[in-house]
């Protein structure tokens, strides 16, 4: 008994330290957490807020610890504390455990796109020669077919951290899409956020390049370039995004509320549409059982009837 405790303790102390470790890890290997990153970025992982959760989240993983040693003790097995102990972790450090995402890496040419299936963000496509409107809509059907929770827009900067042209057209385009997601799904249904993503094309560049060094990076590295801008905001654990919210002009905004309305009532109409073709189809279904139950009550009493005759004349035969 006191080997497996032993043995329990030393694997849950792995888990909860591990995430930790890798956590680590990362920001060490991350571009954008390196030495020569922007002063910002390291003032934002050595403010006191990632300190405090830093220190929240090492109180955390000792109350998992102590608590799967006692499930352990009071006659739990193993296998089923230290998977406790890991779910209750993975949980506790990640907010965006199952919220699905959309990736947009978008250019005034092509525009990769990327979503995440389950833990790991995959390339989709890139799409071209479509105006902001067009791709708004392309993004829209994409999200709706993949059942997105939320839209992530890389944010191009330069690398000392000031914006650059880029950086003002990606916003636009995001306010653009923001209205068309807002008068498509509604209010807060489908959030979009903008999020950092330098160093992402070249990360995307040299990865392509080290799976083959003759690859067309051409054709495949804005798609890239959006699942690497889904992959550090969830690495980040979405830190740092800021939320796109629609413009402050009333009348932009009151017409994107009113098209979102016509939308509602749009979709109303057709459900109610389909519940009364549902309900035609149930009564029409419900009339012909009727007379199929009545045409087979007749013909039951048609063959009864054709019995007793033949009964009848059985037993006048038999007088003669």
């Amino acid at each position: 008994m006191n080997i497996t405790l032993l043995l329990s303790s030393i694997l849950i102390s792995v888990i909860c330290h591990g995430i930790s470790f890798t956590r680590a890890f990362t920001i060490g290997l991350n571009p954008r957490h390196a030495s020569n990153a922007p002063l910002h970025v390291h003032s934002y992982y050595n403010s006191p807020l990632m300190l405090s959760s830093d220190n929240n989240n090492n109180n955390n993983n000792s109350n998992n610890i102590d608590n799967s040693i006692n499930n352990i003790a009071s006659g739990r097995s193993m296998t089923e504390s230290i998977l406790q102990a890991a779910a209750e972790l993975t949980t506790s450090t990640s907010s965006l455990l199952g919220i699905k995402s959309i990736g947009v890496d978008y250019g005034l040419v092509r525009t990769g796109l990327a979503v995440t299936i389950g833990y790991e963000p995959i390339p989709i496509t890139i799409v071209s020669d479509l105006n902001n409107t067009q791709l708004s809509q392309y993004i829209i059907k994409l999200a709706e077919s993949e059942k997105a929770k939320q839209i992530i827009v890389g944010l191009p900067f330069h690398t000392n951290g000031t914006e650059a042209e880029q950086t003002i057209i990606t916003r636009e385009f995001a306010n653009h899409l923001n209205c068309a997601v807002y008068a498509h799904f509604g209010p807060s249904a489908m959030p979009i956020y903008l999020f950092d993503e330098r160093y992402t094309s070249k990360e995307a560049a040299a990865r392509l390049r080290a799976i083959n060094p003759r690859a067309n990076t051409y054709k495949e590295l804005d798609a890239e370039s959006a699942c690497i801008i889904l992959e550090y905001y969830y690495g980040d654990n979405g830190l740092g995004a800021q939320r796109v919210e629609l413009p402050e002009d009333e009348k932009v905004r009151n017409m994107v509320h009113q098209a979102w309305l016509m939308k509602r009532r749009e979709l109303e109409r057709k459900r109610s549409e389909l519940t009364e073709m549902r309900m035609n189809t149930v009564e029409t279904k419900k009339n012909m059982m009727e007379r199929a139950r009545l045409l087979d009550e007749k013909l039951a009493m048609e063959n009864n009837r054709d019995a007793d005759i033949g009964k009848k004349k059985k037993k006048k035969k038999k007088k003669r």
